[in-house]
């Protein structure tokens, strides 16, 4: 019956007796953390993995830090994609779409054979990662209402800040014990689990107004924001921003 009751008010209601958090909606909170923390946990794992990863492949560290790169390109672009994704196919398929792409990422950078494979496959996993943190905040928010939004989001603020911590951790243990790919299958079954218990308990959102989808918008936006953090990960690596690095796609080094 609760699952019922936060269905029929997924506009705005799914809780009860004024800003108490309902069980049907903290059990949601922690359906899309199931997700949501997979991403960020992907993040900083790989981050200490970079070394390991350009000694396996046999190439540079800058060709090596594309796969880091990549990532966060590809979460920049589809993010714009969002609010338009829920209004159009609604929120738990969306949800369940982006798990899925990030299952799918996180298995084919497990089997990559070469840097230039595992970039590719890095940025299939970012785009369904990208997806993945705005659309547990518009879950939650049209779950909550206005009223339960900040208490609900401090409710699954420590869990997510917490994860980025733990990141290191565990990529060092995979890296040592289990060997490189494991940084990226340990994913699967996360992913697995979350899609599960999503399909099962997650209530269908739907947003009553839909907006076109704004073409020339995604074109603009996108592109800029993939633009703009390619400038900061650049004067990042070289300390300056006015250096003028380069990087060269079809590099002899990727192999």
């Amino acid at each position: 019956m609760a699952m019922q009751a936060a269905a029929s008010t997924a506009d705005g209601a799914g809780v009860a007796g004024g800003d108490r958090l309902d069980p049907a909606l903290v059990r949601l909170a922690l359906i899309v953390l199931a997700g949501a923390v997979v991403v960020q946990l992907d993040a900083t794992i790989v981050s200490v993995a970079l070394d390991t990863l350009a000694r396996s492949f046999g190439v540079d560290v800058s060709t090596i830090q594309w796969v880091s790169t990549g990532y966060l390109l590809a979460l920049a672009v589809v993010i714009p994609l969002t609010g338009w994704s829920v209004e159009r196919f609604g929120g738990k398929r969306m949800w369940l779409v982006s798990l899925a792409l990030f299952l799918v990422g996180s298995v084919l950078c497990g089997i990559a054979w070469s840097a230039s494979s595992l970039i590719a496959f890095r940025i299939v996993q970012g785009a369904g990662g990208g997806l993945l943190l705005p659309l547990m905040q518009a879950i939650l928010a049209q779950a909550a209402g206005p009223e339960r939004l900040g208490r609900l989001m401090a409710t699954v603020a420590i869990p997510a800040l917490l994860t980025p911590v733990l990141g290191p951790v565990i990529g060092g243990v995979l890296i040592d014990d289990f060997g490189w790919r494991w940084v990226f299958l340990v994913n699967v079954p996360v992913c697995a689990l979350a899609i599960a218990l999503a399909w099962r308990w997650m209530p269908e959102l739907r947003v009553a107004q839909r907006h076109p989808f704004d073409g020339v918008g995604f074109a603009l936006l996108s592109p800029g924001l993939a633009a703009a953090i390619y400038g900061l990960s650049e004067a990042g690596r070289h300390g300056d921003f006015a250096a003028r690095g380069r990087w060269r796609l079809w590099s002899s080094d990727w192999r």
